[in-house]
């Protein structure tokens, strides 16, 4: 999957996904941590983080995302 991200200080970021199906997915940190994703009535999935050492894991719906600290922190 190819992406891009957008970043600000203190740890903000968006994630954008181009998922396999032409779609993407969107998923924001604050503050180094992942808080939500956009999901709507249409694309539903409950949203669910956690970290070890420095890779996101993530997950919306039956989708599966990792992410590492530098894309999200830069370096």
């Amino acid at each position: 999957m190819v992406g891009s991200a957008s970043r600000a200080g203190g740890g903000y970021a968006t994630v954008v996904i181009q998922r396999p199906d032409g779609r993407t997915r969107t998923l924001y940190f604050r503050m180094g941590r992942a808080i939500g994703a956009d999901t709507s009535e249409a694309d539903p999935g409950d949203f669910r983080a956690t970290r070890e050492a420095d890779l996101h894991f993530i997950r919306v719906g039956s989708e599966r995302y990792e992410i590492p600290d530098a894309v999200i922190l830069g370096g």
